[in-house]
């Protein structure tokens, strides 16, 4: 080949991913604008038990896909590229889509043959028949969208993936609210939210009928080798998304079910939970954006075995991220009165109340995302995994007393201690594989806990230890300082933003 032409063709390559990723960042922000609208709008317009329901709902939309189809399509990421390379694919994604059809089929069978039984898991009472029925044909859509979902994204059809989670979010956000303003009940956002799933389904439908040599085959593929090959993967994979969907969805079945205040009652306890909990999600789905920008970095620097690199990087990450976080949540707790008083009419005051706890929780969770990706990078899953079950065993553990004495209040606090302990556990695994976390990383991560005094309080701490890190050398020195600079001000300057540093100059 020309070396001009090559040329032309990498750049050109490199200016798609780009333009790719500059359209997801700004996809993905009109989609958490989109998001906070959706979740305040359903706050408005339905009572707390009804909130409450559709929460179980929407928590059991989460857990049950990856569950039903055995983790299988997590292995796309991994293993499309492999075998399309080698001209397989098609074979490849026959054969997955068989087991996942089977797994479905299966479980929408069970599901709709236990119908009393599912409605007092999901829901702590009985719901009508039709809800069941809705509640599986809901799961059976969105498990399809997210097996399609999961193809275009190992594809690397970055914008594809954008668009269609912006559809999906943008078309729930009007069906559903406009539902519920004029039917005037929960159940309406179960054909609400499987509606906005075939249209989001469709640009990926489209994109992938123009990419029909992405899928010729040229080769037979070997069955056994293929399920050899995938199985130990995916099914580490499967098992991580489980505890982690479990970890951060079982202290809203944990207050239905170990409120001992009856199933009403326990679901305006979920209601006011899934309030409470719309601004910290907007942290951690910052933090899910982080983290995945980051991990292709750190992935490079392990390939080079720079690790006193990746030390470095990743005390001042979560420093930086540990400050910014805790800015960020003290914002949205000087802001939630007006949202919770004013756009709410204070039927969540409960809500207002847990939420410095929720922002801690929050923030805690989303350092604890972003550090574990040197586990990953280490190839250590097994020891992610095990330290999600005992996350989630802790917060199990916590759960069923405190949310006994103290309601909302308990099931709080259990989720925000376990987050702190997944961290401190992370962190020391870090410190065991190479990575040495150092002191004063250990102490900036722990200012989530000046939330709780107040905002007030909460200020004067942050802004004296911003001028501790800025000026002193205490906690860290100029080549820290520096290094932050370096990595963090070019991103920022190419967004249009003029920042010469990230500190305070006093």
């Amino acid at each position: 080949m020309n070396p001009s032409l090559a040329a032309d063709k990498k750049g050109s390559t490199a200016d798609a991913f780009v333009v790719g990723i500059a359209a997801m960042l700004v996809i993905n922000v009109l989609q958490r604008v989109v998001g906070l609208a959706r979740n305040f709008g359903f706050s408005l317009f339905l009572a707390e038990d009804q909130l409450g329901l559709w929460a179980l709902a929407n928590s059991f939309f989460i857990i049950a896909p990856p569950f039903i189809v055995l983790g299988l399509p997590g292995s796309f990421g991994k293993f499309v590229e492999h075998y399309r390379q080698r001209g397989n694919l098609t074979t490849y994604l026959v054969r997955v889509s068989r087991i996942c059809l089977v797994g479905l089929v299966a479980s929408s069978f069970l599901l709709l043959l236990f119908p009393d039984q599912v409605s007092n898991s999901l829901y702590g009472q009985q719901q009508p028949y039709s809800i069941i029925a809705w509640t599986v044909v809901t799961l059976a859509i969105l498990t399809v969208h997210n097996f399609l979902n999961e193809i275009v994204q190992s594809l690397r059809m970055i914008r594809l993936v954008s668009i269609m989670q912006f559809v999906n979010s943008a078309s729930f956000c009007l069906l559903g609210v406009a539902g519920i303003y004029y039917f005037k009940t929960w159940s309406v956002l179960l054909p609400c939210y499987a509606l906005a799933c075939i249209l989001a389904m469709l640009p990926g439908l489209y994109g992938l009928s123009t990419a029909r040599k992405d899928f010729e085959e040229t080769q037979r593929l070997s069955s056994s080798d293929m399920w050899r090959r995938i199985l130990p993967f995916a099914v580490a994979m499967w098992l991580i998304n489980l505890l982690t969907n479990a970890f951060e969805l079982c202290d809203r079945y944990m207050l239905l079910h170990f409120s001992n205040l009856g199933a009403e009652a326990g679901q305006a306890l979920v209601g006011q939970y899934y309030c409470a909990k719309i601004l910290p999600n907007l942290l951690l789905s910052l933090a899910m954006m982080f983290s995945g920008i980051m991990l292709p970095y750190l992935s490079a620097d392990w390939e080079l075995k720079q690790f006193a690199k990746i030390s470095k990087s990743m005390n001042n990450i979560l420093v930086i991220l540990s400050l910014l976080f805790t800015g960020l949540s003290l914002g949205a707790l000087a802001a939630a009165p007006l949202l919770f008083n004013w756009v709410l009419g204070s039927r969540f005051t409960p809500a207002l109340e847990i939420l410095p706890i929720g922002m801690m929780q929050a923030t805690w969770a989303g350092l604890a995302m972003i550090a574990a990706n040197y586990l990953l990078c280490a190839e250590k899953s097994r020891q992610n995994a095990a330290i999600l079950a005992v996350g989630l065993g802790l917060n199990l553990a916590l759960s069923w007393p405190l949310i006994s004495w103290l309601g909302l209040s308990g099931a709080a606090m259990a989720s925000s201690t376990s987050n702190a302990a997944l961290l401190l556990m992370i962190c020391w695994r870090l410190h065991r594989e190479g990575c040495p976390i150092n002191r004063k990383t250990c102490l900036i991560v722990l200012l989530p806990i000046s939330l709780v005094l107040g905002v007030y309080a909460a200020a004067l701490i942050f802004l004296a230890l911003a001028v501790i890190c800025s000026r002193t050398s205490w906690l860290l020195n100029d080549e820290d300082r520096e290094s932050i600079n370096r990595v963090i001000l070019p991103r920022l300057q190419r967004l249009g933003l003029p920042i010469s540093s990230l500190w305070l100059q006093v």
